[in-house]
C-alpha cells in the first residue's frame, strides 16, 4: 500500500486547478459548438453534391477527449473538425469531397472571406480567438466510425482515420482505477460531508489524470516552442504527444504519478534517439490494418529535426517538471513550469479549498475513519456502519 503525504495531496490539487484554468472556458466551447453546427446546416442544404447524403460534422481531437487548453497570447485555438460523409470511398475521389466542401463554403457570403485551403483540410478563420479546420471523409464499411480522408496535399490516394474510434481509446485507458483516483475520492467525502462547494471549480475534482497530464504537457509544449524558429525547431503535435502520453499511462491515481511516469518513458525514446540515433513512430491506435504501411502514422513526415526537437522538449520539460514536484511551491518554479498566468489565482483556490476543508469537523472525522453510516444513510459519530480510513491510501 502506498501512503500519499499532505504535501503530495497538496500539490496533486495544485495541478488540478492548474489544469483547471487551462481548460477552455464554457462561453469559447459554446462559440466553437455553434460554429461547427452552423458549418453542417449550410452543407446538408447544398442541392449539387451533399444533398444525396447524410452527414455529420462534429469535433475530434482534445475538444472530444476533454483536453483542450487556452491559446497563448496571441495565439489561436485550432479547432479540428470532421465532416463525416454518408458515402463509401469507394464511389468518390478524396479531390472530389474536398472541392465540393470547398464550392459550398466559398459561395456562402458569411464563410467566403474566411476561407482558407490547407493541405487536407478547409479552414474558416473567424478572425477571433479561433479558428476551424474542416477534414471531409468518407465511411469505409457502414455502421462504423472509420473513414478514409486525403493522404496528402496532392488529395489523389486515400488514408485512414478514425476520430470518434480514438476518442475512445483514450477514454478507455484515462478511466482506468477511476474509483481509487484520489481527487475524486476526497470529492465523493466532501459532497457526504456537505461542504460547500459552490465557488470551488468542480472540474478540479471530475478530470481525470491523464487528462490533466496531456493539458499540463501540452501547455509547457506551447511555452518552450513560442520562442523557436519552428522551420529548424518544429513544435511537437498535440496529436503525437497525447498518443505517446495515453500509451505511458499505467492507470496512475494521481497527477504527480502520471507525470512522473510518462516523463521517464518519454525521456527514454529521447535517449534512444540522441545515443543512437533511434526513430520511432507513432502510430494511431486504432487502426490495425494488417500491412503497417497503410496505418496511420502521426510521425510519417518527421525527419531528423523533428526528432531532435522532441529531444530538446522533452529533456527540459523534465527538468521543470522535477523541480516543480520536488519544491515547495514557489513562483518561480510555477512560470517555468506554466508561464505567467494565474498563479496567485490558483494558489488562492488552493488555499481556499484547503480552509473549507479544515473547516468542516464531519469530513475531519471521515478522514480518521472514526465516522458510522446508518440505516438511513446519515452520517454520525456513533452507531451503525464504521466507514473506513480515507488517509489517502492507494494500492502500489
Amino acid at each position: 500500500m502506498k501512503k500519499y503525504t499532505e504535501q503530495e495531496y497538496k500539490k496533486d490539487e495544485l495541478l488540478a486547478i492548474i489544469a483547471a484554468n487551462l481548460e477552455l472556458d464554457a462561453t469559447r466551447k459554446q462559440q466553437m459548438e455553434t460554429a461547427y453546427r452552423a458549418v453542417n446546416d449550410v452543407l446538408s442544404k447544398d442541392e449539387k453534391f451533399f444533398k444525396d447524403y447524410i452527414i455529420n460534422v462534429y469535433p475530434q481531437g482534445s475538444l472530444l477527449i476533454g483536453t483542450t487548453i487556452k491559446p497563448l497570447p496571441g495565439e489561436e485555438f485550432d479547432l479540428d473538425i470532421v465532416l463525416h460523409i454518408e458515402s463509401s470511398y469507394l464511389l468518390h475521389t478524396p479531390a472530389e469531397i474536398y472541392d465540393a466542401l470547398y464550392r459550398v463554403l466559398s459561395n456562402h457570403d458569411t464563410y467566403k472571406p474566411l476561407l482558407e485551403k490547407k493541405n487536407r483540410c478547409v479552414r474558416i478563420d473567424y478572425n477571433s480567438d479561433f479558428h476551424m479546420d474542416i477534414l471531409p471523409g468518407c465511411i469505409i464499411t457502414i455502421n462504423n466510425n472509420r473513414l478514409m480522408i486525403a493522404e496528402d496535399e496532392r488529395r489523389i490516394s486515400w488514408s485512414r482515420t478514425n476520430p470518434k474510434g480514438y476518442a475512445e481509446w483514450f477514454k478507455d485507458i484515462a478511466e482506468r482505477n477511476k474509483g481509487s483516483f484520489i481527487l475524486h475520492e476526497r470529492y465523493n467525502l466532501m459532497l457526504k460531508a456537505a461542504v460547500e462547494t459552490e465557488d470551488l471549480p468542480l472540474e478540479v475534482y471530475q478530470k481525470t489524470p491523464l487528462q490533466s497530464t496531456v493539458q499540463i504537457v501540452k501547455r509547457y509544449r506551447d511555452l518552450f516552442f513560442q520562442d523557436k524558429d519552428t522551420t529548424k525547431m518544429p513544435a511537437v503535435s498535440s496529436i503525437v504527444l497525447t498518443t505517446l502520453l495515453a500509451q505511458c499511462h499505467e492507470g496512475n491515481l494521481s497527477i504527480q504519478e502520471a507525470l512522473i511516469n510518462a516523463s521517464q518513458k518519454l525521456r527514454k525514446l529521447a535517449e534512444a534517439y540522441k545515443l543512437r540515433k533511434e526513430k520511432f513512430a507513432v502510430y494511431n491506435p486504432v487502426d490495425n490494418h494488417e500491412d503497417k504501411s497503410k496505418r496511420e502514422n502521426f510521425t510519417d513526415s518527421w525527419e531528423d529535426k523533428h526528432y531532435a526537437s522532441f529531444v530538446a522538449f522533452i529533456d527540459d520539460f523534465a527538468k521543470k517538471l522535477n523541480a516543480f514536484l520536488n519544491t515547495d511551491t514557489n513562483e518561480t518554479t510555477y512560470k517555468d513550469l506554466f508561464g505567467n498566468g494565474f498563479y496567485k489565482q490558483n494558489v488562492q483556490t488552493l488555499v481556499k479549498l484547503e480552509e473549507r476543508l479544515k473547516g468542516n469537523p464531519q469530513l475531519t472525522t471521515l478522514l480518521a475513519g472514526n465516522a458510522f453510516t446508518d440505516s438511513r444513510g446519515n452520517i454520525n459519530a456513533t452507531t451503525g456502519v464504521r466507514n473506513g480510513n480515507h488517509g489517502f491510501y492507494a494500492e502500489s
